[in-house]
């Protein structure tokens, strides 16, 4: 999402975001269990984001957000929260892995795109709202229309009947 920051980085920034909104204060031992990773690296990926200005950090201290971070930080957790939705609600995907998919594409999805990507969960929320049959059918054809993805004969002849590739 960043060009300065890795996709690490982003998660611990996010992960600083969520708990000062749930509990109000952060240590590292918070963003370690959050994470699930040790003290140590909690406490080097806070280095990094102090020196590029996203946090106010010191050792045994309770962790802030600078204003720079706390505009990133909800732009990121914004990005997780609008895929996590897409991923659960509109192609039926279980919260778990709705998550883990989120966490992993909201880093790489360009802006144009993630822009369009929005428009388009509008759309069908406004559209379909009160037409729940939509996602019903939807539904229904993903159970009749299942898909291997590794096979050998390739997702093209998923389509074959739809001419989409032709």
């Amino acid at each position: 999402m960043t060009q300065s920051l890795t996709e690490s980085l982003e998660d611990y920034l996010e992960a600083i975001y969520n708990i000062i909104h749930e509990k109000k204060g952060v240590r590292v031992k918070d963003i370690s269990n959050y994470l699930t990773v040790k003290n140590s690296s909690v406490t080097s990926a806070l280095k990094s984001l102090e020196k590029e200005g996203f946090i106010n950090y010191e050792p045994y201290g309770i962790i802030s957000l600078t204003e720079k971070g706390n505009e990133l930080s909800k732009k990121i957790t914004e990005r997780h929260k609008i895929l996590k939705y897409f991923f659960m609600n509109v192609l039926f995907i279980d919260k778990e892995l709705s998550d883990q998919t989120a966490c992993k594409i909201e880093h790489g999805m360009p802006e144009p795109v993630f822009k369009k990507f929005i428009q388009f969960i509008k759309y069908i929320y406004l559209n379909h709202k009160n037409n729940p049959e939509w996602f019903n059918r939807f539904k229904d054809f993903c159970s009749k229309n299942e898909i291997d993805v590794n096979s050998e004969s390739g997702i093209d002849d998923y389509f074959i009947d739809t001419n989409l590739f032709q």
